[in-house]
């Protein structure tokens, strides 16, 4: 057991050899308690899980933003649209007048 202790801290710090880690293999493969590789499957499995649901939530925060965004922008696009399309036929229609007021000043001086 010393023996095997021993080897455990020397690989830790990978300074076992190719045979020193065989033997610290077969003595877990002998020793291994009932169940410790479904137990260590089902405790792997759901580190997957919660790293899966993290990437997953990471993705759906990133896509709410981007969207967000992209709403945001098409919104401040639109309202500059119709201001401008405003502001280009209140020009028109004083221009419009203008012509007409000027066309009624000519006439008179004719």
């Amino acid at each position: 057991m010393n023996t095997t202790n021993e080897l455990l801290n020397r690989m830790l710090r990978a300074e076992t050899t190719e045979d020193e880690e065989r033997q610290l293999g077969d003595f877990f493969n002998q020793n291994a308690p009932r169940g410790l590789e479904e137990r260590l499957s089902r405790q792997i499995d759901g580190w997957n899980r919660v790293e899966k649901t993290a990437k997953r939530r990471g993705r759906t925060v990133l896509m709410r933003w981007v969207t967000g965004v992209a709403a945001s922008l098409l919104i401040l696009f639109g309202l500059a649209f119709m201001v401008y399309r405003h502001t280009e036929q209140q020009t028109e229609r004083a221009l419009v007048a203008f012509s007409e007021n000027l066309n009624k000043g000519l006439k008179l001086i004719e």
